[in-house]
């Protein structure tokens, strides 16, 4: 049995984390800001609907298939890193090319 400071101290840490807002929670606010409530809730939906699928693959197995050979885990990562690269140039591409979209300003 963990002892009476171990606990207050994991209790105390949790709750920090679990009040501070992370990346999502900015994504969210940053999206209700700049392009109104729609889009708040449509960024809130997507992050929601994110968060089944890594409980999904969790809950498949992915897990212990990383595990067991990770050499399908290193596939998935540098996967993920081409696909943001990817992302970062064409971003980089179309900003220079003038095709990003405008977004109006919003009064607070």
């Amino acid at each position: 049995m963990p002892s009476a400071d171990l606990l207050i101290a994991f209790v105390a840490t949790t709750a920090i984390f679990a009040f501070m807002p992370g990346p999502a929670m900015l994504y969210a606010a940053a999206q209700t800001l700049a392009r109104g409530r729609w889009s708040g809730l449509m960024a809130a939906l997507g992050i929601h609907l994110g968060g089944y699928v890594h409980v999904i693959a969790a809950a498949a197995g992915l897990s212990v298939l990383f595990h067991a050979v990770p050499l399908a885990y290193t596939v998935v990562k540098l996967a993920g890193a081409a696909y943001l690269v990817w992302l970062g140039i064409s971003l980089f591409r179309a900003k220079a090319q003038g095709d990003l979209p405008a977004i109006e300003p919003k009064s607070a």
